[in-house]
């Protein structure tokens, strides 16, 4: 005689994971780095603190107007002057707006350097650019390839930004 016999499985609906504020987190595991910008090389700097936000670090950038960008000055600036005038013909107001301030120019290059959507969102909010270095006593680590080993001319980013009619530290 063969005996059959039933198996029945219990289904449970998955529990939602709940989440831990950023700002607890970081409190918790501290794990704030904090570079200073003098020298640096822009997208270097960008792609390193780009990564390092994903990852979850929280990063405050001192100095930034101080980082440079590689090149003949000349043409930088007029590259940046025709990004900046570049328009939508279809909608002018549509066109991408380039900020003319050291700390916000900088955010929005590291903003191209972020995925789109929410983690890139909450990646970005992980980054503090700072004018200066007042207030910020903290252990700074540089982790760049830095500005001293160009052979070639560069420009910092609060000349580009004067030169581009904006951010004048006078």
């Amino acid at each position: 005689m063969t005996e059959t016999s039933t198996i029945t499985k219990t289904v449970t609906k998955a529990q939602p994971v709940a989440r831990a504020a950023p700002v607890a987190t970081t409190l918790l595991n501290s794990n704030v780095i904090t570079i200073d910008a003098t020298g640096l090389i822009v997208g270097r700097l960008a792609a390193y603190v780009a990564k390092k936000a994903i990852t979850g670090s929280h990063v405050d950038i001192i100095n930034i107007e101080k980082a440079v960008i590689s090149g003949n000055p000349k043409q930088v600036i007029r590259v940046w002057e025709k990004r900046r005038t570049m328009t939508n013909h279809a909608n002018p107001e549509q066109a991408s707006k380039w900020p003319r301030k050291p700390d916000l120019m900088f955010k929005k290059i590291l903003s191209g350097m972020m995925p789109f959507g929410r983690r890139g969102k909450e990646a970005s909010a992980r980054v503090k650019a700072y004018l200066g270095g007042e207030g910020k006593t903290t252990k700074v680590t540089k982790q760049v390839r830095d500005s001293s080993k160009l052979n070639r001319g560069f420009i910092s980013l609060a000349q580009l930004c004067k030169a581009l009619g904006g951010w004048n530290k006078g």
